[in-house]
């Protein structure tokens, strides 16, 4: 999908309108739905999983009760639904060949991998998937999951779903609380652990698996994370960026020292940490601190943007602000520094969408410059779909 989304190219969202939602092509600068095409669609589909076509003239809208929708872009009308069994909502859209559609379907507890064919909807395959899906990718080879014990702390174990209703399975050896970056060109996927300076490098051909020590100040730094008895929970989120760099950030939720006296008072008696975004380089397995503030992160173009992903106002954690950094580590540019009451939004290039809770708006930013060009038409902006 990721071919689906040139600069330039139409880009197109779910929005609300009169009479419910409509798939339409949206203008990038203020998100205001065009006029051709608007797809009406069902109740129960509301942008949250996803999928191009290999050949960018169709999408696949998961819905409520295990309902996949396709749609025609190029003509603008429905080509029909698939029904992929189970009563949850579709969790994870993924259509790596033209005749297979695949998606994460059934209940959270026991969630399925299925394959279907396209446009007729003959399931093909439905596996299990062996756990809860903690996160997961679509790729060209299918649907990378990272799953683990719902009912217990345990080792994750990744799994590759793939288009022929195979499913590859490796367990990692060692405890790891994981984000998931996967090289689809390379056939790799990499692991990166929260209770350890870790990283599990995974060959998608052999299912053979190597274990990398991190160096550097994510690495020997990261000591807190792996402190017994403190940490609450950890985690982390990781993507791919190309050049042999994976993109990590993250946080660490942990018991207060006076968390006793806290409780007493009716306060929280955890603090969360933020892990920072950092980079990874895969030659040498050292990392790189870029911010230490930032607990998130979006992929746009070669940028990559930090902004705390939710309003800072509301959660305590310090506004950074829209930070946006080139992948070899400088920082580009900085905007809304010490806003608190703003988060990021959406990401279509050239263009980052900020909202702010008030006034109630969403800002417009060029990411070529980091210059804010104006505000959205909609005070509602749509659920974009961008690669």
């Amino acid at each position: 999908s990721a071919s689906c989304g040139p600069p330039g190219g139409p880009l197109y969202g779910v929005v609300r309108a009169a009479g419910g939602r409509i798939l339409a092509r949206v203008g990038r600068r203020a998100l205001r739905a065009r006029q051709s095409p608007r797809v009406p669609l069902p109740a129960g589909v509301y942008g949250v999983s996803w999928a191009f076509s290999p050949t960018c003239d169709a999408v696949a809208l998961g819905g409520y009760r295990g309902r996949v929708l396709l749609v025609d872009l190029e003509r603008g009308r429905r080509l029909g639904s698939l029904d992929l069994g189970g009563r949850s909502t579709v969790s994870q859209v993924a259509w790596p060949r033209p005749d297979r559609l695949m998606a994460i379907a059934g209940p959270f507890e026991s969630p399925r991998a299925v394959t279907a064919a396209v446009p007729g909807g003959r399931i093909v395959a439905s596996r299990p998937i062996g756990g809860r899906p903690w996160v997961s990718e679509a790729t060209p080879l299918g649907i990378a999951i990272l799953a683990a014990p719902g009912d217990r702390i345990g080792t994750a174990t990744l799994v590759l779903a793939t288009p022929d209703g195979g499913l590859l399975r490796v367990r990692l050896a060692r405890q790891i609380t994981p984000g998931l970056a996967v090289d689809a060109a390379g056939g790799r996927a990499y692991v990166v652990a929260a209770n350890e300076p870790l990283v599990a490098e995974v060959d998608l051909a052999s299912g053979a698996a190597t274990y990398h020590e991190l160096r550097g100040d994510g690495g020997a730094a990261a000591g807190p994370v792996a402190a017994k008895g403190l940490a609450f929970g950890a985690f982390r989120t990781a993507r791919w960026i190309g050049n042999g760099t994976i993109a990590v950030s993250g946080e660490l939720t942990r018991l207060r020292p006076d968390s006793r006296r806290a409780a007493r008072r009716g306060r929280a008696v955890t603090r969360t940490a933020p892990y920072g975004l950092r980079l990874i380089r895969t030659a040498d397995w050292t990392t790189s601190t870029l911010n230490p503030l930032l607990k998130s992160f979006t992929l746009a173009g070669d940028l990559l943007l930090g902004m705390n992903g939710e309003p800072a106002a509301l959660t305590g954690a310090e506004a950074t602000g829209l930070v946006g950094y080139g992948s070899d580590g400088r920082r580009r540019f900085t905007r809304f520094r010490g806003a608190g009451r703003a988060w990021l939004r959406d990401v279509a290039w050239p263009y980052a969408y900020v909202r702010e809770i008030s006034p109630r708006r969403t800002l417009v930013v060029d990411l070529r410059n980091g210059r804010t060009v104006g505000e959205t038409g909609s005070r509602r902006p749509p659920v974009l779909l961008v690669p």
